[in-house]
């Protein structure tokens, strides 16, 4: 999988592919991986590119828990210990929340990009659904900054702590 042949095999797609129809045989032997912090490697070496993670991003697919980048040709398995994308920021309009991406990607919480608690380590951490059933995990100052908005405004119901958009109560934490 070379940047030439992925940009080449996209030629004519929007910013999103439509990856969920295909179905490439896997390529092993690369091995891409997304750490905890967001940071993207290649066969255990950073990538600094963010053009390159921003087109990497536009062909992610994930098939049950597992994650892939895909063309119409290929497939490589990506390792992600918590999720691909890192929600960076948040802006909240009259009744929605926009949140922003560190891959160049805008979506508002709504029924098909709600958030839910997920077990990690002690405690129980948000993820959001940002595309397909693509996930992304708050950065420490976001996740902060939404919930002391949530406890200001008592968004709190049975010791879950929500953040509403959409007229849909999305949780973001635990009432300790």
């Amino acid at each position: 999988m070379t940047i030439s042949k992925i940009t080449n095999d996209l030629k004519g797609y929007d910013k999103f592919p439509p990856v969920d129809k295909w179905n490439p045989a896997i390529c092993e032997g690369q091995e891409f991986y997304i750490d905890r912090e967001g940071s993207w490697f290649y066969n255990n070496s950073p990538i600094k590119n963010i053009k390159l993670l921003n087109l990497f991003s536009t062909v992610l697919k994930k098939e049950t828990d597992s994650y892939y980048l895909v063309t119409p040709v290929e497939k490589v398995p990506v390792k992600v210990e918590l999720a691909p994308y890192v929600i960076i920021d948040f802006k909240i309009n009259d009744d929605s929340v926009l949140l922003t991406t560190n891959l160049n990607y805008e979506f508002i919480l709504d029924k098909n990009n709600s958030t839910r608690l997920i077990k990690y380590g002690d405690s129980y951490i948000p993820i959001a659904t940002v595309r397909s059933n693509i996930e992304g995990f708050f950065n420490r100052n976001t996740y902060y900054n939404l919930v002391e908005i949530a406890l200001n405004n008592e968004y709190i119901n049975d010791e879950i702590v929500y953040i509403p958009s959409n007229k849909i109560n999305h949780p973001i934490g635990k009432n300790a």
